[in-house]
C-alpha cells in the first residue's frame, strides 16, 4: 500500500511532511519580488542562477497558495493537475481542519475533494473535525500537538479504515497540525498516512 504512484514513489516519506516547495511570508515575498524585478530589469544581483531559480519557484508557489486562500478557482485546477498524477489509486484523501469549527468549506478542502474525484479515490475530507475553536495559527495562535489532539475529532472512519491516506494542508509552519491529524487517523485504522502541505514556510 502506498499513497504515491510508482512513478513518484521516491517522494513518499511517511514520517515527514512532503511539500511542493517554499511559501514566502509577507516580508519575504516583498523582498523576493523586489529582487526578481531588479534582476529582470537588468540589475546585477550577485545571486547565483540556482538561487534565482529557487526564488522564482517560491514566489510562484506563494502566489498560487495565496490565490487559493482567496478562493480563486484557477489554483484548484493547477494544483490538481500537479498533484493528481503523483497519487496512487484507491487511497483516501483527508484534509487538516480549520481552526474554526464553523468554517468547514475551506479552499484546501475543495482542492482535496477535487483530488479525490480525479481517480478511484475516497473523499475523506469530512473525517477530521475541529470541535473547539483555537486561535488562528497564521495570526500568532499556538500550535502544538496536544492542542490539536484535544480539539479535533475523527468521524466516519469507515471512509479511510484500512486504506492509505493522503493528508493535505495548505501551509506547514510547525507541522503540529498535520502530525496530530496523522496520529488520529492512524489510531482510528488508517493503513498509513502521508502528510502533504502545498508549501512550507521559508525560514531563510
Amino acid at each position: 500500500m502506498a499513497v504515491f504512484s510508482k512513478a513518484f514513489a521516491q517522494r513518499e516519506n511517511l514520517e515527514k511532511i512532503v511539500t511542493l516547495g517554499d511559501y514566502l511570508a509577507i516580508k519575504q515575498n516583498l523582498e523576493t519580488q523586489g529582487m526578481l524585478r531588479f534582476v529582470q530589469e537588468g540589475g546585477e544581483s550577485g545571486y547565483s542562477a540556482h538561487k534565482l531559480k529557487d526564488a522564482e519557484a517560491a514566489a510562484k508557489l506563494t502566489r498560487w497558495i495565496e490565490a487559493l486562500s482567496n478562493e480563486r478557482k484557477w489554483p484548484i485546477k493547477r494544483f490538481t493537475e500537479q498533484i493528481a498524477p503523483m497519487l496512487a489509486e484507491e487511497i483516501a484523501v483527508a484534509v487538516a481542519p480549520s481552526h474554526n469549527p464553523f468554517t468547514t468549506e475551506t479552499p484546501i478542502r475543495a482542492l482535496a475533494q477535487k483530488l479525490a474525484e480525479s481517480g478511484e479515490r475516497v473523499d475523506a475530507t469530512e473525517c477530521l473535525r475541529r470541535h473547539t475553536k483555537i486561535r488562528r495559527i497564521g495570526y500568532g495562535g499556538p500550535s502544538y500537538s496536544h492542542l490539536h489532539l484535544e480539539t479535533i475529532e475523527v468521524q466516519n472512519e469507515a471512509l479511510f479504515f484500512g486504506k492509505p491516506v493522503l493528508l493535505l494542508d495548505d501551509i506547514a509552519r510547525s507541522g503540529a497540525t498535520l502530525k496530530a491529524c496523522r496520529r488520529l487517523l492512524l489510531d482510528h485504522g488508517a493503513a498509513e498516512v502521508q502528510m502533504l502541505a502545498l508549501g512550507r514556510v521559508w525560514r531563510g
